[in-house]
């Protein structure tokens, strides 16, 4: 049976990244957050601040597809389309390995195709992410709202820039969850919960397409022995 993947997209405070790792760990398999795509993209060549710089929408001019940048990114006239180009091919990599679960970095986009996916957008209420942003980061009420919205931007921008859509757009995504609701340990099991039932689904439909593939060739060798068979009593 085909692998899951399982996306995650969150807005900042709301722990998504706290959610897929335990979705990760209960379900025994890949967890890939932003900071290990980024360690990755940066061991192919390209640094954290063109990654950075691409975020915040900004393009950067290279030596173009004839200058002295060449290899498997020579086409491509800018960094900004390279480091896209990277970040798309690593995802996509590591979703083709085995079952996992990425947080953020658009790969509910860039994995649009593969099947089964489950595609999640985890959110909560401004207050919950600002009190989530005091406590982990140890800042004040207005520095976090602060830190809060520098980061929503960001993040929306790449993410429009990438895609053409809202980062919290409900039309690329199976499930958005307030994780307020439920808590960290609540959403998570909720998510493991559809995802079970996803790969049940997919089961379900592979045995299916197997069995009327099965009888679709005993039909054809019937038809076959016994077009063959009347060839014979016609001589």
């Amino acid at each position: 049976m085909a692998h899951l993947v399982i996306t995650i997209g969150c807005e900042y405070g709301a722990k998504g990244n706290q959610i897929g790792k335990k979705v990760a760990k209960d379900l025994g398999i890949k967890f890939y957050d932003r900071d290990t795509v980024d360690e990755i993209i940066k061991e192919v060549g390209i640094p954290k601040d063109i990654m950075e710089k691409v975020e915040e929408g900004i393009t950067i001019a290279g030596k173009g597809a004839e200058g002295d940048v060449r290899g498997s990114f020579s086409k491509y006239a800018d960094l900004t389309e390279r480091a896209i180009h990277v970040q798309k091919t690593i995802i996509r990599k590591l979703s083709d390995r085995e079952s996992c679960v990425i947080i953020g970095r658009s790969a509910d986009y860039i994995l649009k195709e593969h099947k089964p996916i489950l595609r999640i957008f985890i959110y909560s209420p401004d207050e919950v992410r600002i009190e989530n942003v005091m406590k982990s980061h140890n800042l004040s009420e207005d520095d976090a709202k602060l830190f809060i919205t520098e980061k929503d931007k960001r993040y929306h921008k790449r993410h429009m820039a990438l895609t053409g859509s809202n980062r919290g757009d409900r039309h690329n995504r199976d499930m958005l969850i307030d994780s307020s609701l439920l808590g960290v340990d609540g959403t998570a099991e909720l998510i493991e919960s559809l995802a079970r039932k996803v790969i049940e689904n997919e089961s379900k439909t592979e045995a299916e397409t197997k069995t009327q593939s099965a009888t679709k060739a005993v039909i054809e060798t019937k038809a076959g022995t016994k077009a063959g068979a009347e060839a014979g009593g016609d001589k």
